[in-house]
């Protein structure tokens, strides 16, 4: 989208489908300006195609060279390049400049987009593309959902293909062993990393809440899934979202989410509320797991503020399956805020659920709830900042060590002014030392020298990108691990080295 702020400038700099991108935000919208390192369209195999009937290719004896003789396409394109022919062709373009209308569809844009002729000077190299040297076996799935590209098995690939010559002399001898035959699912075992479903249910759950229930599309029961996971949920191309899962894990019927309606938001829940009706298909992810119930837990006490009651739903179910004793207790401000009472009241858990509602003096005395704790119980709580933080306090406070506290963030909290400095990763298994310069993460150096790092929200908050910590001082700058789990831990999209030139070595 457009901001009013116009131009876009330098920002945070995040991962997207492996590319990297720099964060523009403004008042009404964020942006996005996604930059490929060396690699660039060049527009010579539609100047050269035959059947473009484009610049010189209109002509009979051109068509004929370039259908007939591939190894004159160099020169055929300087030719047209000196003719000043077959350049940018809105009637024949083959990309489109479309942008997301407030109704969900995909339309023309209605201002200027980024356009430039043909690179007439690119020196085509393999180690300088990013789309075009995968071969079949290492292709993109051919689902909407984020890919990490291999660049670095691109390009070996790409250098170790055969010549048209090579493969009729091998094939004429019998050997096929050069031929790849792709199987459904390779490389991802048997299933896709998306799930192809509908929505099977809209239920508003009060002014700004809604829930939504996905079935398989196929009507098949979904993949089995663990209280406090959550799912990405694919709201449009390239606007993907997280939600916790708020229903029973042992019903694999549909899987249900709730979701805050945020007028100021970055537009994917105000899109999913108006487009996500019922009987719409969809595609989400399989169920992640980053917020877990603890297997050795004594009593769990569940804290859920507002929205943040929603993963407190699943372990609910969970702890009452296996007779596990708990507690939870559901903050609001208003009455009206009282989203999931009505599902509650209705579990056969009901009875260890409590209310509190601000407004009516019914706040939540944490000191009081947490009187009675031992070193054996744990405490799980969601919801936001200045909630999370004094319940983190308070249980702190009456005892509960650090490893026994757990929470799970909606979204970015307030964070110091961090300065940031250079510093070298050593990679235990292979020894390998990459710098990682004061402007970029560890995450981004490790990619741009080969590595896959999965990075999925690169702001501290999914724990997808953690590795093992083997020695070093960091500043931890994430929000999923505990104290404990940050002494031999590091989440790369943003932690890093505390002092300048510092080392850090890595299980990688």
């Amino acid at each position: 989208r457009e901001c009013p702020s116009g131009a876009i400038t330098a920002g945070p700099k995040v991962m997207f489908n492996g590319y990297e991108t720099w964060k523009s935000d403004s008042q009404k919208c964020t942006t996005y300006r996604i930059t490929t390192k060396g690699g660039a369209m060049c527009g010579r195999c539609m100047k050269t195609c035959p059947w473009n009937l484009e610049g010189l290719f209109a002509e009979a004896p051109f068509r004929w060279a370039a259908s007939n003789l591939p190894m004159a396409a160099r020169a055929l394109a300087g030719l047209d390049d000196m003719a000043g022919r077959g350049g940018l062709n809105d009637a024949k373009k083959w990309w489109w400049d479309l942008e997301l209308a407030e109704d969900g569809a995909y339309r023309p844009a209605s201002h200027p987009v980024n356009r430039r002729g043909l690179s007439r000077d690119l020196k085509l190299r393999a180690e300088d593309q990013t789309m075009a040297v995968y071969p079949a076996p290492l292709a993109p799935h051919p689902y909407p959902y984020p890919f990490p590209m291999d660049r670095e098995a691109g390009i070996k690939a790409f250098e170790a293909l055969v010549s048209a010559g090579e493969y009729r002399r091998r094939i004429a001898a019998g050997d096929t062993g050069h031929i790849h035959r792709y199987v459904n699912g390779e490389g991802q075992g048997d299933a896709s990393p998306v799930i192809q479903a509908v929505v099977s249910t809209v239920e508003t759950l009060s002014n700004g809440i809604s829930k939504f229930a996905f079935a398989a599309l196929d009507g098949s029961p979904l993949p089995e899934w663990r209280a406090g996971a959550h799912i990405d949920v694919l709201v449009a191309p390239g606007m993907m979202r997280q939600y916790s899962m708020s229903g029973d894990p042992a019903n694999r019927d549909v899987y249900e989410v709730a979701v805050l309606r945020e007028d100021e938001g970055r537009g994917g829940s105000l899109l999913m509320h108006r487009i996500f009706t019922e009987g719409r298909r969809v595609f989400i992810s399989r169920p992640i797991s980053h917020f877990e119930l603890q297997d050795n837990a004594g009593r769990s006490v569940l804290m859920g503020g507002g929205i943040g009651v929603t993963p407190m739903v699943a372990f609910g179910h969970t702890l009452h399956a296996e007779g596990r004793d708990f507690a939870l207790h559901y903050s609001v401000s208003k009455p009206d805020d009282l989203a999931f009472a009505r599902d509650l009241r209705s579990f056969a858990w009901a009875g260890k659920v409590a209310e509190h509602v601000s407004s009516q003096g019914g706040r939540a005395d944490f000191a009081t709830i947490f009187a009675d704790l031992t070193v054996d119980d744990h405490v799980y709580v969601c919801g936001p900042d200045g909630y999370m933080d004094a319940v983190m306090a308070a249980a702190a406070a009456a005892g509960l060590p650090d490893e026994n506290l757990h929470r799970e963030y909606f979204s970015v909290p307030e964070q110091p002014d961090y300065e940031n400095y250079a510093f070298d990763l050593m990679l235990r298994r292979s020894g390998r030392r990459i710098r990682v310069e004061a402007e970029e993460t560890a995450s981004d150096a490790l990619v741009a020298k080969g590595y896959a790092v999965d990075v999925k929200c690169a702001d501290g908050l999914c724990g997808v990108c953690k590795c093992g910590l083997l020695a070093g001082e960091v500043e931890h700058r994430d929000f999923v691990l505990s104290d404990r789990q940050r002494a031999d831990s590091i989440i790369l999209c943003q932690s890093r080295a505390a002092r300048e030139d510092g080392v850090l070595e890595i299980d990688l």
